[in-house]
């Protein structure tokens, strides 16, 4: 399934609205799409950037990048339902973190377990050893 990612620092308009307020209401982060679109829309004013994946024009996941200089958080990541367990997590934080990297950011934080694991499988965070030395 090939998807396109697209950074937004604002929502350009009523459709994407839509669509992420539709996405967002199968998230268990919030308490329902209107609850994230509202924290989303107050986030995309402070240093936040929203990143989508989108099929046939369509969104099917999102996730929020935070951060200045050259860390970022990434965090509220969601799949449609329809979509999951394909590996378009796995590709929109990747392709995310080309993006990042691309404008200098080195350093990665994970907002989730979701994305953490995404991020260790990718190699972008440190592994810790299992047995302190």
């Amino acid at each position: 399934m090939p998807i396109t990612v697209h950074a937004y620092t604002s929502i350009p308009n009523e459709d994407i609205r839509n669509q992420l307020e539709r996405l967002y209401d199968t998230s268990p982060e919030f308490s329902d799409g209107q609850d994230a679109m509202k924290q989303l829309e107050q986030d995309l004013t402070q240093y936040t950037l929203l990143y989508t994946a989108e099929f046939n024009s369509r969104i099917i996941g999102a996730l929020w990048s935070t951060g200045q200089d050259e860390e970022r958080i990434l965090q509220n990541i969601v799949i449609h339902p329809a979509n999951r367990g394909r590996g378009v997590a796995e590709r929109l934080v990747a392709e995310v973190c080309r993006m990042e990297e691309a404008k200098q950011v080195h350093k990665f934080i994970a907002g989730c377990g979701a994305i953490y694991r995404c991020l260790v499988h990718l190699g972008k965070l440190p592994t810790a050893p299992l047995i302190p030395e």
